[in-house]
Formats: structure tokens, sequence, C-alpha cells
């Protein structure tokens, strides 16, 4: 029942996603995140997430990260609002990996957990307390009764809220078209 609900939130995630990119002709931030392991600072310091011993930067060639997770779950894609060409979201155990397209190229876009299954670096999870979060990351740049927003380098890490606990976790790149 748990993981029904993760992949059904994972799903409306997703398609929100798309629906808010294509209700807009701005160019911004994206979302997204997850994985195994966890979010930390990469070289141009923002948040990364480690499945296994892929490491995952937000804004990096996609292909080499496929290559490397290996055959997703689910692969699922659809003509880019934002950008010319496809939007790519490759599932895996416990998160999702979206990409976006820029001249012929996919890049990392964001990476969503989809259930508890996955952590951050620092062992936030899906179910994990707000105390805990601010805990490992301290005060958010932006914060509501149903979310915390954490910005670091060219990333966004998107925490939702349901009362005192984690519902969602989403790790993405600040993108500009």
């Amino acid at each position: 029942m748990r993981k029904m609900k993760g992949i059904f939130a994972a799903a409306v995630m997703v398609m929100g996603l798309s629906l808010a990119a294509c209700g807009s002709s701005d160019s911004g931030s994206s979302s997204s995140g997850s994985s195994s392991s966890g979010s930390s600072a990469s070289s141009s310091g923002g948040f990364t997430f480690t499945s296994g011993s892929t490491k995952i930067e937000m804004n990096e060639d996609a292909s080499k990260v496929v290559e490397e997770l290996g055959d997703p779950d689910d692969y699922f894609e659809s003509e880019s609002c934002a950008f010319e060409g496809l939007d790519k979201v490759y599932t895996y155990p416990g998160f999702h990996l979206n990409t976006y397209p820029v001249d012929d190229k996919d890049y990392v876009l964001s990476v969503d957990f989809m259930d508890d299954t996955v952590e951050t670096d620092e062992g936030i999870s899906i179910g994990s307390t707000k105390d805990e979060v601010t805990e490992a990351y301290g005060e958010p740049t932006e914060e509501t009764s149903s979310s915390l927003v954490y910005e670091k380098g060219d990333t966004e890490m998107t925490i939702g809220l349901d009362g005192d606990s984690v519902s969602s976790l989403e790790i993405s790149a600040v993108t500009e078209e």
C-alpha cells in the first residue's frame, strides 16, 4: 500500500511539473530528485544524489548517469514545453530521474524520491521529521506550512511536508532556456 501511494504521488508530481512547465513561457527552475544515497554538495556547490556508486549531479550529461544506473524499471518521454526536444523520465527503485534536452543532448533535471527506501547522504527520506531536516540542512531558504526549500549553487531541494513529516523530496536543477 505504501509503495502504491509513493508511485501515485510521484506520477502526480511528474504530471504537475509537466503542466507547470507548459503553462509558462519563462525559463526558470525545474525540479525532481532522489536515490538510495543522497544529496551533498557537488563541485559547483549544488545538491547531488548518490544511488549505489553513481553520483548524480544536476545539469550533468544524463547519458553517462543512465548508463551507470543501468536499465530503468520504467521509461517515459514527452515533448518538452520548456525546451526543444523530449523530456524523459527514468524510473529506478525508489526514485525518478528526470532529464531535459538542449542541443540534441539530455541533461539531469531532477531526482524525485518515491518512497522511504531512498535517502539523502544526510539520512533524510520520506517519513523523516521536519526537525530532522532542519538539523541536517539548517534553516531553509523558503518555508511554508507544507514545504521547505533549500538552495545551493545551481540546484534546489524541495521537501514537501504533511504536518511534521516529510511527504516528498526532490532535488532539481535551476535551468535557463
